[in-house]
């Protein structure tokens, strides 16, 4: 068994956490299995019921800053208990130039196509806070125009066309039992569900994805009825997890670079900047690494409703 995980925005806040945590869930499998199991075909391929991640792992990092991403793998490498279970790659992409993603992004989705994977995952993080103030001021000029287009790119057009492509890529409806098992997030927001003032093109880029990635769950849920009928079921009475699912997972407020432009914006709205200030001084901001721990969690338990928005604060 293999498996591929995608992560982009992985450079630095929380993406790069998440590639950490999903190396602290390598480690853990590595050691409960016992480090000749995760090589050996003839030993992984009668787990039952499937695992939701195993060994080895290809792990794609993807960003605009490639020495930001040789940092988050070379992070990776050394937190990674055994040489060789997770090979890390880092590739170079600017997920706003819409131009070119087709190119770039469809390139590294046929080299990994030509492996043959257990679970695939994709991480659906890179996104921007885009123009900030009182959304009746918008575009007011041609600079500003170019802005709000750029953060419409990055934060709505490129994130629902990755997690498309990457779910025609790997999902195989006609061999389902062939497809390996899927596991798309999209890293969401508070500001997916709720209007917060001044940050109207960041609420409405969440809320697009949001509702993208949970009509994406709706359109293959009839995938996972299917096999759920003819699952394999353990000794414990445990049924295989289903072939695909989605989670918009909505990670706190964290103490990240982005939280701190956006405290430091003079257009933000005067409630939402003192609110973060506050946080900050009592530095009751969610941690990065705190909250990518908790999905990896969540993911792996594998009991959240797909499609569904599940917040940090819920679990």
């Amino acid at each position: 068994m293999k498996s591929l995980a995608i992560i982009t925005g992985a450079s630095r806040g929380i993406g790069r956490s998440i590639a950490l945590a999903i190396t602290d869930a390598i480690n853990s499998c590595a050691s409960e299995r016992g480090l000749r199991n995760c090589f050996d075909d003839s030993l992984t391929s009668s787990l039952t019921p499937r695992p939701l991640i195993s060994t080895p792992l290809r792990m794609v990092l993807i960003s605009r800053s490639l020495d930001s991403l040789y940092e988050t793998a070379r992070l990776v490498q050394q937190r990674c208990d055994h040489a060789g279970i997770i090979q890390t790659s880092c590739h170079e992409i600017d997920l706003s130039d819409l131009d070119n993603l087709p190119e770039k992004f469809g390139r590294l989705l046929e080299s990994c196509k030509k492996s043959d994977y257990d679970q695939c995952w994709l991480i659906n993080n890179a996104g921007s806070l885009g123009p900030l103030g009182p959304a009746s001021y918008l575009g007011s000029d041609a600079s500003s125009m170019k802005e709000l287009q750029h953060a419409v790119n990055l934060n709505i057009t490129s994130g629902i066309w990755i997690s498309s492509q990457f779910t025609k890529s790997f999902l195989k409806p006609c061999k389902i039992s062939s497809s390996p098992l899927i596991r798309i997030v999209n890293v969401s927001s508070l500001c997916a569900i709720e209007p917060f003032p001044t940050m109207s093109i960041y609420c409405s880029g969440k809320a697009a994805r949001d509702m993208f990635h949970s009509v994406l769950a709706k359109e293959n849920a009839q995938i996972n009825d299917d096999a759920t009928t003819s699952s394999i079921t353990d000794a414990n009475n445990e049924k295989s997890p289903v072939p695909f699912k989605v989670l918009n997972y909505a990670p706190g407020a964290c103490e990240t670079s982005m939280t701190d432009i956006l405290a430091e914006s003079p257009g933000l709205d005067g409630g939402i900047h003192d609110y973060l200030s506050s946080a900050k001084k009592d530095q009751s901001l969610v941690k990065a690494d705190e909250t990518a721990k908790k999905l990896i969690g969540l993911v792996l338990k594998d009991e959240f409703e797909s499609g569904s928005h599940v917040d940090y604060w819920d679990l």
